[in-house]
């Protein structure tokens, strides 16, 4: 038998809304969409570790709860992958019978060449197997008795067991303290409730309770969650830290600030500072460390000049205003001899000297203040503006990942319910 090369395919589900009279009924209740869903996810991760048995057997358990002839599409695909892989009659009979049921709920399928062109390779082996009969080789619409063609492919029951993945890579699970073994793991349990540990290198390790149903396949997917970088912050202390424009912080850090891996923006800021900025690309775990010593923004350099001149011009508003004030109390005191006697020539000159300095001084005492003033309202004026342009900016774009190879989704609306994967 030809192998065939991989294969990439989209499964897609989608349950229109129609008239909610006529319909209500047909929909699926959100507790058989999330089954649904963990069958379909636990049953790509089979798929994708080479578990075609249990990844058909889970894709049709999803296919009950949540009908679509996209499923039937998916599992026929694992019973095809499983016959290539170990040679078997009933696995090849079961991809037969549910290509068929495919093409016949979905006549005008997106991937109709793809099922009859495996039908084409399958049914002459089907028709070569010893004590095949008619019915074995029979057209599309073969069914088995009571049950249809979906049913006839269904698996034999298996017994009780668990079905436990993770889309953490090298994830691991135990099941009721035993050894841990890499996921996904096909555990034959007994009815009741199971204790399962998952964990994964980068990751926080997940406990939980699974309850196994009598000659059920139970599956869970279990999603980790993935172990932050750590990030820490010196420098200029007091200066707010931004990681994606959300305020984390301020310098220096007083513990590590958690951070998702990915790429994230990352601004520190300080009014009267230039703006620090890193794009940082972290892993999980990661120890980050930033040294961010801001320097001073030329509006702040001016406005502590401007203060300065400020400062300087009330220092010399109090020297010269002094001053005034002495030549103010010397020319009363000589005025006041002159209205009790009279004054010598000498007297009278310090008297006309006083008054000329007193009014000299205080002339250019009110121009320092005035100065002084001016020079306080600008500084101020220049610190009240001078705030970093941040705290806004959106984390950078993300390169797109990589294929991983089997990807799946699970999409739930108002009227609707959806999964769609890639094998």
């Amino acid at each position: 038998m030809r192998l065939f090369g991989p294969l990439l395919a989209w499964a897609s589900l989608s349950l229109a809304a129609a008239p909610a009279a006529a319909q209500a009924d047909a929909r699926p209740t959100p507790e058989q969409v999330a089954q649904a869903e963990s069958y379909f996810n636990a049953g790509a991760q089979a798929y994708e570790a080479g578990q075609y048995q249990v990844a058909a057997e889970a894709f049709l358990e999803a296919h009950e709860r949540v009908p679509s002839p996209s499923l039937l599409f998916s599992a026929a695909q694992a019973f095809r992958r499983q016959h290539l892989t170990e040679p078997s009659p009933d696995a090849l009979r079961r991809a037969i019978a549910l290509y068929r049921e495919y093409l016949r709920q979905d006549p005008k399928a997106t991937r109709r060449e793809e099922a009859v062109t495996a039908l084409g390779s399958l049914v002459p082996l089907e028709a070569r197997l010893p004590g095949e009969g008619a019915e074995a080789a029979g057209g599309e619409g073969a069914t088995a008795p009571g049950g249809g063609t979906a049913a006839a492919a269904r698996p034999a029951a298996g017994g009780t067991r668990l079905l436990l993945s993770s889309p953490a890579e090298g994830a691991r699970v135990s099941v009721d303290g035993q050894p841990f073994v890499a996921a996904p793991l096909v555990a034959p349990v007994a009815p009741g409730p199971h204790r399962v540990r998952v964990q994964a290198a980068g990751h926080d390790e997940e406990e939980l309770t699974v309850v196994a149903v009598a000659g059920e396949l139970m599956p869970r997917h279990v999603v980790l969650r993935v172990k932050p970088a750590q990030l820490r912050v010196t420098g200029t202390g007091g200066a707010r830290i931004a990681v994606d424009g959300q305020v984390r912080g301020t310098v220096p850090t007083a513990g590590a600030i958690a951070i998702e891996p990915g790429v994230h923006g990352v601004e520190v800021s300080l009014p009267g500072y230039e703006l620090f900025r890193r794009e940082l690309r972290v892993t999980r775990e990661q120890a980050v460390g930033l040294d961010a010593n801001l320097r001073m923004t030329s509006r702040r350099v001016a406005a502590w000049t401007v203060l300065g001149v400020g400062a300087a011009g009330a220092v010399a508003t109090g020297v010269l205003g002094g001053l005034a004030l002495a030549s103010q109390s010397e020319a009363v005191e000589l005025r006041d001899r002159k209205d009790a006697g009279s004054l010598t020539p000498s007297e009278r000159d310090r008297y006309n000297a006083a008054v000329d300095a007193r009014g000299g001084l205080g002339a250019a005492a009110a121009v320092a203040g005035g100065v002084s003033l001016l020079a306080a309202a600008v500084g101020f004026g220049l610190f009240a503006f001078d705030e970093p342009k941040g705290l806004g900016v959106a984390p950078p774009a993300a390169p797109p990942p990589k294929d991983p190879g089997v990807n799946a989704e699970f999409t739930v609306g108002v009227f609707s319910a959806g999964v769609r994967g890639r094998f």
